[in-house]
């Protein structure tokens, strides 16, 4: 009996210790954070009537007040002398009416709650001259703000970086230069530079304005899902890069972090998928990835390493033939435009010749092409190739039919019918959306508009949901578990562990046939493009960078029942969600 009890007693401690792995990633996500607004112009103007003052302290937002114009609110960069008055007010009303008593005198939030008095003109021993009352020197006014309403200086701030909400809207939303944001703006100066506008946002409130900019929202609500996760992922992973914590903020409004328009760019569909993916992210080895996304991979991903110089693990070519609408491009060159083309960049390699593709990676894209000169040869390697033929859409190409790789055959498992997929994991239940008329969007993506390809749609069989190990398939889930299992509930025949679990719950897979897929493998040599005409016609298929999640691709497997996570795990290797 004591050795049942003792079984008993470890596969408690067995469960729980399988709890405590899938939920004690010590990874924090920020709640807030900062986006620099390029896209609104440099100058500020708060239409908000009734707006908060403060500042984020330790991380926290402390509240100075609220300030009132029936004219909004602009901001401009403070310069000159100014003296201080150490004496402390609760409130702007307070400091404002003393300040009525004090020639060129303004109210100056510092901080804590906290207010002074700022007077224009003068040192603080002689504004101690003239007042009498303790004074020290402003040493610094590199980073002041002056906050003016109808042209008129009411308040300034000064070694703080300040942020103004909506002190009336009941959704915090406020309006810049005639955009609503969520969240506060946070204008901002770094070492008395100009002011540049900030949004400082919760980071789920931020997604909101993002995923509709990066993937269209008529698309599956799977394939919303995933790029909701992907694209908050990636912009954890850019804060941690502190790619431009030199300028004031975190993450830039452009692709060259995420696209981000506020709340204009809302739409029920994405928001939804952001809700229900709350604080989903995508980690390798217990640390968030680089989770980049494209439009379209043309048949086939890429390594990271064979389209920029760093291997990593979670980034590795795989076979791609589930995406919709296959775009196929064409572009054209004589041999007479690619050496006026060489000339005008300083290639001075004579009359072309020839294009010759001397390297093709796993995923079927030119990784090296020589153009051959009468006098020499230009080679260009992996980026330096869109680049330089004025921005191919992408290097799965071949040039007058030479090219394309040597042929690999593999396996899939190709869906016969589309089965919605209700997942298990969601921190919240997907709401009903209203109908909304949804304008046909350009696909824009991290990597600057990348689109588009496959002739064959294919899905992944699915793997069970495990209750009681708390996965689905090699997804670890957050599920805690807050009641200890009573141990005289335990069955005294213990579960045969080398046998798997094959309890599902709540997952219909799609019926599926094996078939063979042909894709391009990789290959090195020196394959010449001339045929005789003068020309180079280039054809290819597919747009981006072609590592990470294909979007087109994310698109064709939500249709044909894959779920979120399904979808990630496909495009990003061995990786966990949580």
């Amino acid at each position: 009996m004591k050795h049942i009890q003792k079984m008993k007693l470890l596969f408690v401690v067995a469960i729980l210790c399988s709890i405590w792995t899938i939920t004690t990633f010590a990874y924090t996500v920020p709640e807030i954070v900062h986006i620099g607004l390029s896209n609104i112009g440099s100058a500020i103007t708060l239409s908000n009537k009734t707006i908060t003052i403060g500042a984020e302290e330790n991380g926290v937002y402390v509240s100075g007040g609220i300030l009132q114009s029936d004219k909004g609110f602009t901001f401009a960069a403070g310069s000159g002398t100014y003296g201080a008055i150490t004496q402390y007010y609760d409130s702007y009303e307070a400091a404002k009416q003393q300040a009525n008593t004090i020639k060129n005198a303004l109210p100056a939030y510092t901080g804590g709650g906290k207010w002074q008095l700022y007077v224009s003109g003068m040192t603080g021993d002689q504004l101690r001259q003239k007042t009498g009352l303790p004074t020290e020197n402003v040493a610094s006014v590199s980073n002041m703000i002056l906050i003016q309403t109808n042209g008129k200086t009411i308040a300034l701030t000064n070694n703080i970086t300040p942020q103004f909400g909506a002190a009336n809207s009941d959704d915090n939303i406020i309006t810049i230069n005639n955009k609503q944001y969520r969240g506060k703006i946070q204008p901002t100066r770094v070492n008395g530079g100009s002011i540049v506008p900030v949004n400082a946002v919760s980071i789920e409130d931020y997604l909101y304005g993002v995923i509709p900019c990066e993937m269209s929202p008529s698309y599956a609500p799977e394939a919303l899902k995933a790029q909701a996760v992907a694209a908050r992922t990636y912009a954890v992973k850019k804060i941690d890069m502190k790619v431009h914590t030199e300028k004031g903020y975190d993450l830039c409004d452009g692709t060259h972090c995420q696209a981000y328009k506020g709340k204009e760019a809302e739409y029920p569909e994405t928001n939804s998928a952001v809700d229900i993916t709350k604080g989903l992210l995508i980690y390798y080895e217990g640390e968030p990835i680089e989770s980049v996304f494209f439009a379209s991979s043309g048949g086939y991903t890429e390594n990271s390493e064979d389209i920029w110089t760093a291997p990593l693990p979670y980034l590795k070519a795989v076979p791609d033939v589930y995406e919709v609408d296959t775009n196929i491009w064409k572009k054209q060159f004589t041999a007479a435009q690619l050496t006026n083309l060489t000339s005008a960049k300083g290639d001075n390699i004579g009359q072309v010749t020839d294009l010759v593709i001397s390297k093709i990676s796993l995923g079927g894209r030119v990784q090296e092409l020589k153009i051959v000169g009468t006098k020499g040869t230009k080679v260009l390697t992996k980026l330096q190739i869109s680049s330089y033929l004025s921005g191919i859409p992408t290097k799965m190409f071949t040039i007058n039919g030479k090219g394309s790789g040597a042929k690999t055959t593999v396996t899939m498992n190709v869906a016969q019918s589309a089965t919605p997929i209700t997942t298990p994991v969601m921190t919240a239940p997907e709401t009903t959306t209203p109908n909304v008329n949804i304008p046909s969007m350009t696909e824009d993506s991290i990597a600057d508009n990348y689109v588009i390809g496959s002739d064959i749609q294919a899905v992944a069989n699915l793997q069970s949901f495990h209750a009681e190990t708390n996965t689905i398939g090699n997804t670890s889930v957050v599920m805690p578990q807050t009641t200890l299992p009573d141990i005289s509930m335990i069955p005294t025949t213990l579960p045969d562990f080398n046998t798997p679990d094959t309890t599902t719950s709540n997952i219909t897979s799609p019926a599926t046939k094996a078939q063979n897929v042909t894709v391009t493998a990789a290959s090195t040599g020196a394959i010449s493009t001339n045929n005789g005409t003068g020309v180079f016609i280039i054809e290819g298929k597919g747009n981006g960078h072609g590592a990470g999640m294909s979007q087109k691709g994310a698109q064709g497997m939500a249709l044909q029942g894959n779920d979120f996570l399904t979808i990630l795990h496909h495009y990003y290797t061995n990786v966990t969600i949580q």
